[in-house]
């Protein structure tokens, strides 16, 4: 059992550069531009990195080289936003962001970390749940609102330590939680063909990760039951038991792969 069915495949050649993510040979830009190109397969991925280029041109110009320099000027070109209301495919998008000034926090993250990396500074993304921070030198950045923020306002998240509330985002990480953002928009839809297509550039991103592997497949089997495909699902939840070093997830998957046969052959090795 290698896959789903070819109906949910995703573009093959996207896929296999996620994959490169893995290998540390893409950065943050390159991640969001591949995700803007799941939103959008016709995006000018060049006419982006070029108004990028611009932009850091315009702040070495206005010698805006520092990080209160470099957020004055962003928000000055109108990039600072309130909390997003009403959410879609589009502010998951690089390319949106550039051309409307909105986006959601990791996608304005990668603008900020792409221009700050250019004029010479430190930067990295912060993965903090819920909201996605960027860390410039060793200053802590909103990238909603542009501005420096307080460690010690944060939120504490219980079972998280600060640490790892403020733990660096790998392009790796940052690729997967903007496709969790797409999934979690056709998921308010129910659009599991959509979900599936989506979780199989995760697949591209995790494919040396058996732990996220696994809950991939498990997530994937669970949309091909949205559909009523069981064969499909039959092929997920095996191809997580098959990869997946948590036992629970093994056990979870074999009880539904047991549930789908309607028979209690014991579980799959």
């Amino acid at each position: 059992m290698q896959g789903a069915p070819s109906q949910y495949a995703a573009d093959p050649s996207l896929v296999e550069r996620f994959k490169q993510l893995s290998q540390g040979a893409l950065n943050e830009l390159d991640a969001a531009l591949l995700v803007a190109q799941v939103v959008d397969a016709n995006v000018d991925t060049a006419r982006v990195r070029q108004h990028i280029k611009s932009l850091e041109d315009a702040a070495r110009s206005q010698g805006a080289v520092d990080v209160e320099g470099m957020l004055a000027m962003l928000r000055g070109q109108g990039y600072a936003q309130t909390s997003l209301t009403d959410v879609d495919l589009t502010h998951s998008s690089i390319d949106w962001l550039l051309q409307q000034h909105q986006g959601l926090p990791i996608v304005v993250a990668v603008l900020v970390v792409t221009l700050a990396r250019g004029l010479g500074m430190l930067a990295e993304g912060v993965n903090y749940p819920g909201h996605f921070l960027v860390r410039i030198d060793d200053a802590l950045i909103d990238p909603l609102a542009l501005r420096v923020i307080d460690e010690g306002s944060l939120h504490t998240i219980p079972g998280l330590t600060k640490s790892e509330m403020l733990s660096p985002a790998s392009p790796v990480t940052m690729a997967f939680r903007m496709l969790n953002n797409l999934k979690a928009y056709y998921m308010a839809l129910e659009n599991w063909t959509a979900m599936l297509l989506t979780t199989e550039y995760q697949v591209g991103i995790v494919h040396d990760e058996p732990r996220l592997l696994g809950m991939v497949h498990f997530e994937r089997g669970e949309y091909c039951q949205g559909l009523n495909d069981s064969d499909a699902a039959l092929v997920e939840y095996a191809r997580c038991a098959e990869v997946s070093p948590d036992s629970e997830l093994v056990k979870s998957a074999n009880a539904k792969l047991d549930q789908l046969l309607g028979t209690n052959q014991g579980p799959l090795h």
